[in-house]
């Protein structure tokens, strides 16, 4: 049978433990490409260094609005609420309420979609408002409904 003496196993360990020194001084490859990003994340990185204002002046249309909205990274503004009474008056619909009981069920309903507490933190002072003008256009016309009853 025929193998290693013991001088040729020697220099075999030898040579494989100086090529693993050399192998543990250079610098380990990773396995991943630095420059790999997945797609999504790539995406998301470019939404956010456009800036807003360049991305409003570009998607002002309402159609196109919708796809700015839905772009990871990107936070359109919303429109702000209107605080005129007119436009307050058309969200209340009090047309068809004749008793006080419907009144109330109109002022619960505006307050759970516009109350202060309800709103984002910027939006919170021109809920007030719009809850303090809708708030008496309600009691003006629930006191003009009692009275016809």
């Amino acid at each position: 049978m025929t193998g290693f003496t013991t001088s040729e196993f020697t220099t075999l360990l030898d040579e494989l433990l100086a090529r693993g020194e050399r192998e543990d001084d250079a610098p380990s490859r990773p396995s991943v490409p630095f420059g790999f990003v997945t797609p999504d994340a790539a995406v998301e990185e470019l939404w956010k260094s456009v800036p807003s204002d360049f991305v409003a002046k570009v998607y002002g249309e309402a159609s196109e609005r919708e796809t700015v909205r839905s772009a990871p990274g990107i936070e359109t503004p919303e429109p702000l609420p209107s605080t005129d009474p007119d436009d307050i008056a058309a969200e209340l619909r009090m047309a068809n309420a004749r008793w006080p009981k419907d009144f109330d069920r109109i002022r619960r309903e505006f307050a759970l979609a516009n109350h202060p507490d309800r709103v984002a933190p910027h939006l919170r002072d021109r809920a007030v408002v719009r809850m303090q003008i809708a708030n008496m256009m309600i009691d003006r016309e629930k006191r003009k409904a009692a009275a016809r009853v």
